[in-house]
């Protein structure tokens, strides 16, 4: 399918679900590049590289690519333009509607933080549905979108509780202290990172871990609900035996309205607990983490000091003498497209590799299952060689090669 005839599809609203799946689903790997699914492969190698083969990872970065894709027109496309006066049924199974019924009905607003995952824009279509008051803070794009939608569907039910707020102009967070205030529902994907100083913005930022992995992200919703004393609850709706189901953490609750170290203290633990929340319930959806393209944003490179040249020689000695090759480590190192040259990236580093043309035979070779070895550099000529050499002791010293044997990895 050509860019633009995709493109027409995806801006479709007259398209059934169903040949809009198959049409998705048909796309080849290449095609798919063209929506972010070389920063799916980066970034998901980056965050479960250590926990899931390389092969797995490429399968998960390809459906959540496509997850991205059909969810988004599933809901914009599909979903909004069909509503109607009547409120329908929640799409999601095991809403959490009592829990925030009860903090609303003891005057308390409630904060529900969920992530750029799986069907994270049927909750607060689902909470609005069911009469539950909704604020909801969005980017630019994003609130662009739903006030696309309102204006050419305005009779909805949805909007009747339902109200996006763009947080990246003066008065959008003004606007969500309020409803906190007066007791209403906050839905936030916080994974967006954004405020008014946009998602790279450095302003309320704070350094947690996802795993294995340092990220550093935005904490200024958490820390508006301590100051007002609203609950954190975090949820997300990914797919469970083939139906949009709800997987909650119980509410994090600072009891009452927090200031100075209090406060702090209740942002900075709340905020690490649900990031680590996050990086578990990715261990089995990321296939859904729509938002792991721009994951890059956010995460903080792993960067290892150099290993020492005696060291990485002695290794190279022992490893070649063995009979052993040295390859890429495919959990952490991956090719990008060049223009007449050859990248590599090291994900967890992102430090990039530029190789020309004619390193074509030694990339070749160690990218493939023998990798490097002494029978490989003994058929090279002098100069060569050298240059093998050379290349490896540079891989080696960046922790970018690990040995071979037998055409499995050691």
């Amino acid at each position: 399918m050509s860019a633009s005839s995709l493109s027409a599809w995806l801006g479709s609203d007259a398209i059934e679900p169903e040949a809009m799946k198959q049409r998705l689903e048909a796309l080849s790997d290449e095609e798919l590049c063209h929506y972010g699914l070389r920063a799916y492969r980066m970034n998901l190698l980056a965050l479960l590289g250590g926990r899931r083969s390389t092969a797995e990872i490429m399968r998960l970065a390809r459906e959540a690519a496509l997850s991205k894709l059909w969810l988004g027109w599933l809901y914009h496309h599909h979903t909004l333009p069909r509503l109607t006066s009547e409120a329908r049924p929640p799409a999601v199974t095991g809403l959490p509607l009592q829990t925030i019924r009860d903090m609303q009905a003891a005057g308390r607003g409630i904060v529900v933080v969920t992530f750029h995952l799986g069907h994270m824009r049927q909750l607060p279509s689902d909470l609005a549905h069911a009469g539950i008051e909704v604020l909801v803070p969005l980017a630019a794009d994003a609130f662009g979108n739903y006030e696309s939608a309102r204006q050419a569907n305005p009779e909805a039910a949805l909007w009747k509780h339902f109200r996006h707020v763009c947080v990246e102009v003066r008065g959008g967070a003004l606007v969500l202290a309020r409803g906190l205030a007066r007791g209403a529902c906050v839905v936030s994907t916080i994974d967006g990172n954004t405020g008014i100083d946009g998602p790279r913005g450095s302003d309320r930022r704070q350094a947690v871990g996802m795993l294995d992995t340092d990220v550093k992200v935005k904490n200024g919703l958490i820390a508006m609900a301590a100051r007002f004393g609203a609950a954190i609850l975090p949820v997300v709706a990914v797919t469970r035996d083939g139906r949009p189901t709800c997987q909650c953490l119980p509410l994090l609750d600072p009891g009452r309205p927090l200031q100075g170290d209090a406060a702090a203290a209740f942002v900075q633990a709340t905020t690490a607990h649900v990031y680590a929340w996050f990086g578990e319930v990715l261990l089995e959806s990321a296939g859904e983490w729509c938002g792991g393209d721009l994951f890059h944003q956010w995460r903080l490179p792993r960067r290892q000091p150099e290993r020492p040249a005696v060291d990485v020689e002695d290794d190279l000695v022992h490893a070649l003498g063995r009979g052993d090759g040295l390859a890429l480590d495919a959990s952490r190192v991956m090719e990008l497209p060049g223009n007449g040259e050859r990248i590599l990236v090291d994900v967890q580093s992102t430090r990039c590799y530029r190789f020309a043309q004619d390193d074509d035979a030694f990339m070749e070779q160690i990218t493939g299952p023998v990798g490097i070895d002494q029978a490989w550099l003994d058929g090279c000529d002098g100069a060569r060689r050298e240059k093998a050499l050379k290349l490896l002791r540079m891989l080696a010293s960046r922790h970018a090669v690990i040995p071979v044997r037998s055409g499995a990895l050691a």
